[in-house]
């Protein structure tokens, strides 16, 4: 039998309340710390609701308000988790600096490369990366979080958990085994490029959920959807080389055969539009991206971190990422009511683009 862990997460959105409720069910010990008023107090009513493709389930753990975070300093915890917006990682990893005891380890089960930037808070000695691929969850309302991605369907590991020094650990591994109890996990010693794998897969899907309003099925399933997203990719991983990173497989596909599907070679494009094709196999209908679960709420998006950060980084090379230049700036025109979503924005992220 696995051994009961003390778990704290801070941020109980989609992802902080998927895998804390997993976590919990599990038999660990968990407490998720949240801003939303309204979820900690459903939790704490009625417990957290957690519905997937195998069933549902209503799970009991501890649901903190941020006001109540000095109480982190008792906590006895094993491990912490950053489950935050990008936008608010400096805020959160400075509050858990400040109440949680120095010996615990955070792992950044975010986003993006946010090593860097925790660190700077929590020490580089205390913080794992923590990468959750295939998630593909969204908050029903209050208390409730919802997958629409089947256990293990994802292909490969769901969790891949690394230390930044690049090195196995017996914490690592720990942390990985935890993770088990939610879905497929393992420690990684290559934690930037599958960072970089996960931030391509991101902004080849997410801002155009946003942006038409499809759920991620939807546009894995759409011919045009999936034509654009290959040129995203491509945009991508011609970045990520020339940053050093090398990105063997995406979605099962070699990273050099999305840059041969953007360039036209009609072989690959067929294999990246069917790799495309077998994710949405694995999904249920009704999962919404981040993006378009933020638009839809008048929320920030993340795009500076996905999009934004992938054509600012090209520019600053002198590579060109105008299709990722272009969904940044539709996601800002959308984020300040100016866009409204649809499929005629599909026409917008095409117009004035050249594939790679």
């Amino acid at each position: 039998m696995k051994p009961r862990s003390r778990i704290v997460l801070l941020g109980g959105g989609a992802v902080g309340s998927l895998v804390g409720g997993g976590l919990a069910a599990a038999g660990h010990e968990v407490v998720l710390v949240d801003g939303w008023h309204d979820h900690v107090e459903a939790i704490r009513a009625d417990g957290l609701r957690v519905t997937t493709p195998e069933g549902a389930q209503t799970v009991r753990l501890q649901a903190w308000h941020l006001c109540d975070a000095y109480r982190l300093r008792d906590a006895r915890a094993d491990v912490a988790f950053l489950t935050v917006k990008l936008y608010d990682t400096d805020w959160a990893a400075a509050l858990l600096a400040t109440w949680l005891p120095q010996l615990v380890p955070v792992v950044t089960l975010q986003n993006a490369l946010v090593e860097e930037r925790v660190a700077r808070f929590i020490g580089h000695g205390r913080t794992l990366g923590g990468i959750g691929s295939g998630l593909d969850v969204f908050m029903a309302g209050p208390g409730e979080v919802r997958r629409t991605r089947k256990r293990g369907a994802a292909g490969g590991n769901v969790f891949k958990i690394g230390e930044m020094h690049g090195r196995r650990t017996p914490r690592a591994e720990a942390i990985a085994a935890m993770l088990s109890d939610v879905d497929t996990a393992a420690v990684t010693t290559d934690l930037w490029t599958e960072r970089w794998v996960k931030l391509t897969a991101n902004t080849m899907t997410s801002g155009l959920s946003g942006l038409t309003g499809l759920s991620l099925k939807a546009v894995y399933s759409g011919e045009e959807t999936r034509r654009i997203a290959i040129r995203l990719g491509a945009e991508a991983i011609a970045l990520g080389r020339a940053m050093g990173f090398t990105l063997e497989r995406l979605f099962g596909l070699p990273g050099e055969a999305w840059l041969r599907a953007a360039a036209g070679d009609a072989e690959a494009e067929a294999a990246a539009l069917d790799a495309m094709a077998a994710q949405a196999a694995s999904m249920v209908d009704g999962g919404m991206s981040g993006t378009l679960q933020d638009l839809s709420k008048g929320r920030p998006t993340e795009v500076a971190f996905f999009n934004g950060f992938i054509a600012t980084e090209a520019a600053r090379l002198g590579l060109a990422a105008p299709t990722h230049a272009r969904v940044a700036a539709l996601i800002a025109e959308a984020e300040s009511g100016n866009l409204p979503l649809g499929l005629g924005n599909l026409a917008l992220i095409t117009a004035g683009t050249t594939a790679t």
